[in-house]
């Protein structure tokens, strides 16, 4: 009577296991700020430091201006990637359907000489 109770109690371990699995909730990806947003922070931020930040703020300034133009250059990037994705998907498409259509010919060449071979010996055996 023991062993009977073991497959019901692993469905029911199984089961827990499956709810754990499916209780966990999607995490946000992350989003970096905007350039803009970071600007305009560290515009209303001026008025505010001191003669000793300045260097600080001006590093700052720096370090986002780098960030920006890294992020023009990544999507610059990122648009040629794209675009010849699509050139090469194009381009595979077109070889595709042209291979079908000399497979298509090679088929229907191999069926007439088949059909005209059928009724040579059709004619052959009906004579």
């Amino acid at each position: 009577m023991k062993h009977a109770t073991l497959p019901l109690s692993l469905l029911a371990f199984s089961f827990q296991l499956f709810l754990l699995g499916c209780a966990a909730k999607p995490q946000p990806r992350y989003v970096a700020p905007s350039v803009v947003a970071v600007k305009t922070g560290i515009e209303k931020l001026r008025p505010h430091v001191t003669p000793a930040g300045v260097p600080a703020l001006s590093a700052l300034e720096q370090a986002v201006t780098t960030y920006e133009q890294a992020v023009a250059d990544q999507s610059t990037a990122l648009h040629q990637a794209h675009n010849d994705v699509t050139y090469w998907q194009v381009k595979q498409v077109k070889a595709l359907k042209e291979l079908w259509m000399w497979r298509g010919l090679a088929a229907l060449t191999l069926a007439s000489v088949a059909g005209w071979l059928a009724i040579r010996m059709g004619f052959r055996l009906a004579l």
